[in-house]
C-alpha cells in the first residue's frame, strides 16, 4: 500500500499539504477552481472543456489554461510522481499516493449503515464545510452551475454522516444532541 504524501482538502476551503504541510496556492482564484473541478470530478477532461468552463471570453483562455496548469504542476508533482497528466487534448489529476477528503466521503457514502462510530465521526470531521468554500465565479456560470451541484451532493452525503452519526448515539444524549445541532445547520428544515 503507498502511504500518501499529497492531501487534498475541497470541503471548507481549497487545501493542499505535502507530508503534513501545507502549500501556498497561487492567488488566481480560477487556478485554485481548475484544481479543485480536476480533483472532485476525476478522470480527463478535454482542454476544450476546461476553456469553456472556465475562460470563456476575448482572452486566451487555451493560455490561461497553460499558465495555471504550469502554476499547478510544481503544486501536485511531488515525490517523483507526476499527479497533473496534461496532453495536447486532455488534462487530468492522478491521485497516486494521494489521500482526497471528497473521494473518501463518497466511498464511505454506500457503507454508512454499518460503518463504526469512529469512522462516522471522522467523516464528520472531514465533511466540514462546503466544498470549495467561498470559490465562487459568478462570471464562469458553467463552472458555478457544476459547483452548486456538487455543493449538493456533498452536502446530502454529510447529512446522512451527520444522520447516521446522531441514531448510533442515541445512548449519548449530550452528543447526540451536538450532532443534531450540527444536522440542523446543514439542514435547517429538515424534519
Amino acid at each position: 500500500m503507498i502511504v500518501p504524501s499529497l492531501f487534498v482538502r475541497l470541503l471548507g476551503g481549497i487545501e493542499l499539504r505535502v507530508k503534513g504541510e501545507p502549500l501556498t496556492f497561487p492567488a488566481s482564484r480560477k487556478t485554485r477552481a481548475l484544481l479543485g473541478f480536476l480533483v472532485a470530478a476525476p478522470g480527463a477532461h478535454r482542454r476544450e472543456r476546461l476553456c469553456s468552463l472556465l475562460w470563456e471570453g476575448p482572452d486566451d483562455p487555451r493560455a490561461q489554461l497553460r499558465w495555471s496548469l504550469a502554476k499547478l504542476r510544481p503544486l501536485l508533482d511531488t515525490d517523483g510522481l507526476v499527479r497533473l497528466i496534461a496532453d495536447r487534448e486532455h488534462v487530468r489529476f492522478d491521485g497516486t499516493a494521494s489521500a482526497v477528503d471528497v473521494w473518501e466521503l463518497g466511498a464511505s457514502a454506500a457503507r454508512l449503515d454499518e460503518a463504526p462510530i469512529a469512522e462516522l465521526r471522522r467523516l464528520e470531521e472531514l465533511s466540514r464545510g462546503e466544498l470549495m468554500e467561498g470559490l465562487d465565479l459568478p462570471d464562469a456560470y458553467r463552472f458555478q452551475q457544476w459547483l452548486v451541484a456538487e455543493r449538493e451532493v456533498k452536502r446530502g452525503l454529510r447529512v446522512r454522516v451527520l444522520r447516521q452519526l446522531m441514531l448510533r448515539l442515541a445512548g449519548e444524549p449530550a452528543e447526540a444532541l451536538a450532532i443534531a445541532r450540527a444536522w440542523i445547520q446543514v439542514e435547517p428544515f429538515a424534519d
